[in-house]
């Protein structure tokens, strides 16, 4: 499906500014001359001829800043550069390999004004950076692989960004599945074992390698599949099970009375009793203290909002939350994974 762009700049309000400290602080031997910035807001639509005008009025509406209508255009605001000594051009974007919380918002408003053939928008941060070539010193690297490695690894968060080296023309990566194949443990033992817990990073340690391969090859009789072990990995991880933090602890051959995790909780039996939640779903409470506030009369329908002063509001110590990328992910999987 085709992508449009449209260009938005500068990203924010006072943008430059903080992005010419950013790159001063990346580059401190170096003196700038300039530092602009600008969004490219990529819009996948399932036709471009099935836009109206009007319906592009919408669009560029619901894309622009409000009151700077202006400050949107089709076209870049930065200059073009063609190999010009000190000036770089980069251009920082999420990962194409899922849509973003941004475009799962920005969709769902054009659907609301009828927008409805409008797939997905994604936006990239654009960088034009100058240096001031007059005061470079002789030895100083300019338009080198260093220089813009340095630049490109300080203005984005490799874990859920990357650089386009040119603009998006389709959202379509065309990634395809790596094949499942067997782990060959009944015929190389724990080698094979060891072989895939390299390539997939698995972190099986040598206890996990002795227990597999002991599980198939001499129980289960069969090989593992590459997507079985990557399954043990996260579903029989410490993460997940707490087989070490809960589990029977063995010094110089004597076992320890308890384990690691039940020695943390006995503390709280010499602690103020003051516990509401303690080691329970990843939360901790403790009691708080009756509050003045505004309470819905009636809870279960709309309705006016009345003064209490008897509502009791504990104080919450801590919480895990479980954020992906796109946002959050609740439910059951979660609870699952926590298991």
């Amino acid at each position: 499906m085709p992508v449009l762009r449209f260009y938005r700049t500068p990203c924010q309000s006072g943008d430059d500014v903080s992005a010419t400290k950013k790159v001063s602080s990346l580059l401190p031997a170096v003196s700038l001359d300039s530092v602009k910035t600008e969004f490219c807001l990529y819009v996948e639509v399932v036709d471009e001829k099935v836009l109206t005008k009007a319906d592009r009025a919408k669009l560029e509406w619901i894309l622009s800043t409000p009151f700077e209508q202006d400050k949107l255009a089709s076209l870049s605001y930065l200059p073009d550069i063609h190999d010009t000594e000190g000036e770089f051009l980069i251009e920082i974007g999420p990962r194409l390999n899922f849509s973003t919380a941004f475009s799962t918002n920005a969709v769902s408003m054009c659907h609301s004004v009828g927008l409805t053939d409008i797939t997905r928008i994604e936006y990239s941060t654009r960088y034009y950076i100058k240096i001031d070539t007059s005061k470079a010193g002789g030895d100083t690297p300019l338009k080198t692989a260093d220089v813009e490695s340095t630049l490109v690894e300080g203005l984005h968060d490799p874990m859920t960004q990357c650089r386009y080296l040119s603009p998006i023309s389709c959202f379509d990566l065309q990634v395809k599945p790596e094949t499942v194949y067997e782990v060959d443990v009944i015929g190389e033992g724990r080698a094979a074992l060891e072989k895939v817990n390299s390539d997939l990073g698995l972190a099986f340690d040598a206890w996990d390698l002795d227990y597999y391969t002991k599980l198939f090859k001499e129980e289960v009789k069969r090989n593992p599949t590459n997507v079985e072990c990557f399954d043990l990995a996260q579903s029989n991880s410490e993460h997940c099970r707490h087989w070490f933090f809960k589990g029977r602890i063995v010094v110089d051959g004597q076992e320890c009375p308890d384990s690691l995790f039940s020695m943390i909780m006995k503390t709280q039996d010499q602690s103020n009793p003051n516990n509401v939640i303690k080691f329970n779903d990843n939360s901790s409470a403790i009691k708080g203290f009756p509050v003045h506030l505004v309470y819905p009369e009636e809870t279960s329908v709309p309705s006016r909002f009345v003064a209490k002063d008897d509502i009791t509001r504990h104080i919450l110590l801590t919480a895990e939350t479980h954020n992906f990328p796109t946002g959050k992910l609740t439910g059951r999987k979660t609870d699952m994974n926590e298991t």
